[in-house]
């Protein structure tokens, strides 16, 4: 293997570790997002149930999904029952059990007056998460940047082993192919930390309408907490409500 070879594979394996950085600059890059993302709703006053009357001594919460079918965060008082809830949704499922395991189902949300109609609606599912979102993008510019600029160094390579060994074209080849990697790592950085803002924009949007919403009563509507059986529950949310537990 002659030097102008040698050169070119150094060229890959610097190249390979710069990207290899650059990925872990993305990851810190993109960390303050996913704190950003839940910016919306830790200024927003949470919503409380009074649990007295449905829950009885010996019982406790151990499970709580949104109106989404997923995980939502609250915080219990026993010395008044109150259930404080952090997680902006329109209504929320809560699973109640006690010592010996059985298990109750209550309702909390909005019901129309005089009726026992629960005032449900269908939610669009949340937007992916700002992290997530900014990964993928920045991924995908990454992926093709090392994949265009590795193939460009092992053309360098492979035409550094067919010359005579006078030329320097080889190494300007793989000197391409590295610019082209670092340059389009980069680049892909900083889409991806722009489409992470841009979803965590649009998340906290989402959520304070959905807040808004939660809290929005009418002459019509009240909010209330009601005892069901789990039979009751559609298995698009008694699924995830049992997971939650276990």
């Amino acid at each position: 293997m002659n030097k102008y070879a040698i050169k070119a594979k150094k060229f890959l394996s610097s190249a390979r570790k710069k990207t290899t950085n650059m990925k872990k600059y993305l990851l810190l890059l993109l960390l303050p997002l996913s704190l950003f993302a839940h910016g919306a709703s830790s200024i927003m006053a949470p919503t409380v149930y009074d649990l007295t009357g449905a829950i009885q001594e010996g019982q406790k919460v151990v499970s709580l999904i949104s109106d989404q079918a997923e995980v939502a965060e609250y915080t219990l008082n026993p010395e008044n029952n109150y259930l404080t809830i952090t997680t902006p949704a329109t209504f929320y499922y809560a699973l109640l059990a006690d010592s010996a395991g059985a298990m109750i189902c209550l309702y909390l949300g909005p019901q129309n007056v005089g009726s026992t109609e629960l005032f449900i609606e269908e939610v669009a599912p949340m937007h992916t998460s700002p992290v997530t979102a900014g990964l993928k993008a920045a991924g995908r510019g990454t992926l093709i940047s090392l994949g265009t600029g590795t193939t460009i160094v092992l053309v360098a390579i492979a035409m550094a082993r067919s010359s005579s060994g006078d030329s320097w074209t080889p190494v300007f080849v793989a000197a391409l192919g590295l610019l082209v990697a670092i340059a389009g790592t980069a680049l892909s950085l900083v889409v991806g930390a722009a489409k992470g803002i841009q979803t965590s924009v649009v998340n906290n949007i989402d959520m304070r309408r959905r807040h808004k919403a939660s809290r929005r009563s009418s002459s019509g509507t009240s909010f209330v907490v009601l005892p069901m059986e789990l039979e009751e529950l559609p298995e698009e949310f008694r699924i995830p409500l049992l997971e939650g537990h276990s």
